[in-house]
């Protein structure tokens, strides 16, 4: 009789230990997808350019158009982690004076973005301006290349 009572018991835990791991699997699976419904909304709303850095090298357009001579303009990028590992941008490197970017270095979780602002001063340019701009990050095989395009008059 008292074997029976202890399988009973065991087999009670086993089911209410199985019922607790289901709640948890189905609660992080919940959470990741409201991070991506509240990434996907995030994206939405944002009608700038957008960089999507995931693992490998992420290439953006920044059109500046038509810009005076002797001024400074911005333009806003919203960078958005959709790796597997919370992003840093730790660096960037340009071979031209005339651009720079503003941006912090605080960790952007998976799903999460930042919004960061490109300088372009054309004092020193004329006519057609092409050049890029390279954001290395905490994720090795993770950089951002932008590429620059503006017109100065």
């Amino acid at each position: 009789m008292r074997r029976r009572w202890i399988i009973i018991i065991a087999l009670v835990l086993l089911v209410a230990t199985l019922a607790l791991v289901l709640r948890i699997v189905d609660s992080e699976s919940d959470n990741r997808r409201r991070g991506e419904e509240q990434a996907a909304q995030q994206m939405e709303e944002y009608s700038g350019i957008v960089a999507e850095v995931a693992d490998g090298m992420c290439e953006v357009l920044v059109d500046f158009d038509s810009v005076a001579y002797g001024t400074t303009t911005v333009k806003n990028i919203r960078i958005v982690n959709v790796g597997t590992t919370p992003l840093v941008l730790l660096d960037n490197t340009t071979q031209c004076r005339c651009m720079w970017l503003e941006y912090s270095r605080e960790p952007i979780a998976v799903g999460e973005s930042i919004d960061i602002s490109l300088m372009f001063d054309s004092r020193g340019e004329w006519g057609s301006v092409g050049n890029y701009m390279t954001i290395t990050t905490s994720r090795e095989e993770a950089s951002i290349v932008l590429w620059i395009a503006a017109e100065v008059q």
